[in-house]
C-alpha cells in the first residue's frame, strides 16, 4: 500500500519488555503510535505488559539507515 519503490516493509512480531511503551517501541522501529495500535487493536492509553506481543509492520530499509 504505497511507500516508496524498494521500500521493503516485514511484518514482526516484538515481545514486550519491561519499561516499554508504545511511544518508545514506535520510536524504536520509526513507525506511528497510530499504525501500532491499529495493528494490534489497542487504544493510545492502553498499558503494555511485559511478555505481550505486538505485530509490528517495519520498513527494513529505514531501519538499516538507523
Amino acid at each position: 500500500r504505497g511507500g516508496h519503490p524498494g521500500t521493503r516493509v516485514r511484518p514482526i512480531h516484538y515481545t514486550v519488555r519491561k519499561g516499554d511503551s508504545l511511544d518508545r517501541i514506535s520510536r524504536r522501529f520509526k513507525v506511528r503510535v497510530n499504525d501500532v495500535c491499529r495493528w494490534n487493536g489497542l487504544a493510545k492509553h492502553d498499558y503494555l505488559q511485559p511478555g505481550q506481543r505486538l505485530k509490528l509492520y517495519v520498513d527494513v530499509t529505514r531501519q538499516a539507515e538507523g
